[in-house]
Order: structure tokens, then C-alpha cells, then sequence
């Protein structure tokens, strides 16, 4: 016997939000499919009515046979589908739009089942169909429409005993190759089972809501955002395999298309960090920063600052942001990270009017966070020699006699410096 089987495991597309609507109907589905095997009769039996059956279809039941499943092996195999595709299908065209193609590819799957049984073989127009599978292979319908680009990691199992093998794994294939190999199984199969007695599957099903997803991502542009992402995809895979410049390339190609995505920024910073082209890393990082505070996305931007300042010394973004978001790193109890900001800050614009309050902020951290009372002191030192007349003068000379009079500090040094 000669054995070969492939399941789908997983993607190499990341997502940016909870599939709310994909784990809803995963667990509707879950339930509706327990209710029946295990509720008591009286309490189940009306779940038939669920069913599609080709010899009395009704728009209904092209809809509600989704949540019906013959069995446990049916269920699994459709709800992994279901949330392995759904997800990311989800993720791109948004909760409503997502509905539509894996509702509408179910009713498609089995009105085009409907058609071409009652063509070729009548004789099956009485067998019910249950299940997701017709939803499920709109979705990759719509998968390959938007994603054609990406790998999916399949886990699969080789059975050949007059070769002497039996290799299982998992491995990330090209997802046209293996939607195609998928549609083309679904297809002979489909041709293959009218004609034989007792249809078990109903393959046309497939076909049908497959084209259907297809078509429907398609209307909803799946295209052009493809052409968009697979720049991006390309990126990821260069810098994966430490191809860096070529990484830079598809970044960039990415971001002219696509300036408000913030995240790629960051990438792209990365990617010029592994040349040692800090300037450009600097310039996407700022922008990273930017986007990021543009969309209210404090958390994030607060992140790619920290990480571009330890990436690149000295590294400073305009004065108010720069400003703002130190503020707010000593806000948030990341005192040494705020350190580093505020010491950029000084290095980057000597003369800004807000250099004394930066020296009283740091003075503070270091005296009542660290305890490092002679920094502190260096602090209001300098404050007081560099601007004696600023508003902050007098309460750092006040500072200065307290620290003197606590006896931590020995007298004043001008060989003291407020640094980090």
C-alpha cells in the first residue's frame, strides 16, 4: 500500500487582531455537533432540520447544514481548516467581509452540488450534507486570492513499504502548490464519485464554495493588497536567511506603497542595523515612532524608542516627542531606559530651554530610585553653574545644602558630571 497524507499546521502570515467571528463558529460548531450525538432525543432530533438535503433544497438549510457533522474526524478536519485559514482570512478582510465569503461559499458549495448531481447522477439528490467543508474551501478560495504568496506548514506522513519508507513531519510548502494539489484531489474526486454507488463525500461541494471564496475575495481587492504584502513577505524571507541587502530592498519597495505602517518601520530599521547603516536605521525608527504615536499606539512607540536607543547611541527624535515619551518611560517605573532618554536629549540639544528641568528630573532618579547621591549632586551642580539665573536655580542650590548637610556628599567637586 502506498500512503501519502498532508494536513495544514500552520502559517507564515502573522496576525494583528483576536479572530473573534473564526472562534465563534469554531465553538458553535463544537456545540451543535455535541447537542446532537449527546442530548437525549426528544431534545436533539429537531437538529435535522439543520441538514441540506439536494431533493428539497431551501435557502435555509444552504446556511445552517454549516454547523452539522458526521463525526468527530469530520468535525476536527473542518474546524482546523476553519481556524488555521479562517484567522488570517479574518485578520485582512475584517469580521463582516469574513462572514460573507464563508457563508456565502457554503450556500455555493452545495447549490453547485445541487446542479451537477442532479445532472449526472439523480439517483443521489436524497442524501443530506452536513458539515463546514463548503464554507471552509471558500476560505481557501479567498486565501489563495489574498495570500498566494505565503508558505503553509504542513504536517505530513509518506508510506511507501516496497521502498522502505515511512517518513513523517512537518514542513512549510509554497500555499499555491498546495491549494493546487488540494483543488486538483477535490476535482477527481469529484468527477470520480457520480457513477458509484453510495456517495460518502460530497467532493463538488468543495469546488463550489471554493470558486466561490475566490471570486468574492477578488471583488474585495484581494489582489492589489497581495501585491502590497508579498513585497513584505519577501522582505521577512531575506531577513530570515541574513540576506540583508536584499531585505532592505523589498522593505523599502513596501514602505513607498505603504508609509503608515509603522511596524514594517521597524523592520526596515533592523534590517539597515545588520549593514551598519545607522542612519538609515535611525530614520525608520523615528518613523516607526511616529506612526506609532500618530495612531495613539503609546505602548508600541514607547517600545521602538527603547529598543532604537539601545540599538543606536545617542539616538534622539524631535524635541517634544523626545521629550514626551521619556516622560513617560519614568512614568511607567523604566527609570533607566528614562536616563538614557533624558541624557540623549541633553547631548542631541545643549540649548534647549528644557535642559534645567531635565537635570532636576534625572537628579531625582538618581538620588530617590538608586540612591546614588553623588550623580544627584553633579546634577544640581550643574544646573546652578550653567544656569544660574533659571527658575529651577534656587530649589538646586536649596538641594545642594541638603545633600551637603546629610553628609552623603563630602563637599562640593567639580570633577563630579551628571551622567547616567
Amino acid at each position: 500500500m502506498y500512503f501519502f497524507y498532508y494536513f495544514p499546521v500552520g502559517l507564515d502570515i502573522s496576525t494583528r487582531r483576536r479572530p473573534v467571528i473564526t472562534i465563534f463558529l469554531v465553538l458553535i460548531s463544537a456545540v451543535t455537533f455535541l447537542a446532537y450525538r449527546y442530548l437525549p432525543f426528544q431534545y436533539s432530533w429537531r437538529l435535522t432540520a439543520l441538514v441540506f438535503y439536494p431533493a428539497h433544497p431551501s435557502l435555509a438549510t444552504a446556511f445552517t447544514h454549516i454547523f452539522m457533522h458526521a463525526g468527530y474526524l469530520h468535525l476536527i478536519g473542518n474546524m482546523v481548516y476553519l481556524f488555521v485559514f479562517g484567522r488570517v482570512v479574518e485578520d485582512r478582510f475584517g469580521p463582516g467581509r469574513f462572514f460573507l465569503i464563508f457563508s456565502l461559499s457554503a450556500a455555493a458549495g452545495v447549490w453547485f452540488h445541487t446542479i451537477l448531481t442532479g445532472i449526472l447522477s439523480p439517483q443521489y439528490l436524497g442524501y443530506g450534507i452536513v458539515g463546514a467543508s463548503g464554507a471552509t474551501s471558500g476560505l481557501l478560495g479567498a486565501f489563495i486570492a489574498r495570500f498566494y504568496f505565503s508558505r503553509i506548514r504542513v504536517a505530513y506522513w509518506i508510506f511507501m513499504p516496497l521502498q522502505g519508507v515511512n517518513k513523517a513531519g512537518r514542513s512549510f510548502v509554497p500555499g499555491w502548490m498546495a491549494i493546487a494539489f488540494w483543488i486538483l484531489f477535490q476535482s477527481v474526486q469529484s468527477v470520480m464519485q457520480f457513477g458509484i454507488e453510495g456517495m460518502q463525500v460530497a467532493y463538488s461541494v468543495h469546488i463550489g464554495g471554493f470558486v466561490c471564496g475566490y471570486i468574492l475575495a477578488a471583488a474585495f481587492g484581494a489582489r492589489k493588497s497581495a501585491r502590497f504584502e508579498s513585497m513584505l513577505s519577501k522582505a521577512r524571507r531575506h531577513f530570515e536567511k541574513s540576506e540583508w541587502f536584499a531585505a532592505q530592498g523589498e522593505y523599502i519597495n513596501y514602505l513607498d506603497q505603504r508609509q503608515d505602517d509603522a511596524g514594517v518601520h521597524t523592520e526596515a530599521a533592523r534590517a539597515f542595523l545588520c549593514t551598519m547603516e545607522k542612519g538609515q536605521a535611525q530614520y525608520y525608527y523615528k518613523e516607526a515612532i511616529t506612526g506609532h504615536l500618530r495612531s495613539s499606539d503609546r505602548g508600541a512607540a514607547e517600545a521602538v524608542f527603547v529598543e532604537a536607543m539601545r540599538s543606536i547611541p545617542g539616538f534622539a527624535l524631535q524635541k517634544q516627542a523626545h521629550l514626551d515619551l521619556a516622560f513617560g518611560l519614568e512614568r511607567s517605573l523604566k527609570y533607566n531606559t528614562a536616563m538614557t532618554a533624558y541624557d540623549n536629549f541633553k547631548t542631541r540639544y545643549p540649548l534647549a530651554v528644557d535642559i534645567p528641568f531635565i537635570l532636576l528630573r534625572m537628579a531625582g532618579i538618581h538620588e530617590r530610585r538608586f540612591s546614588r547621591y553623588s550623580e544627584a549632586y553633579s546634577c544640581y551642580t550643574r544646573l546652578v553653574e550653567d544656569y544660574p539665573d533659571d527658575n529651577w536655580a534656587d530649589f538646586a542650590r536649596s538641594e545642594i545644602a541638603r545633600l551637603t548637610g546629610m553628609g552623603v556628599i563630602s563637599g562640593p567637586s567639580g570633577k563630579l558630571s551628571c551622567q547616567v
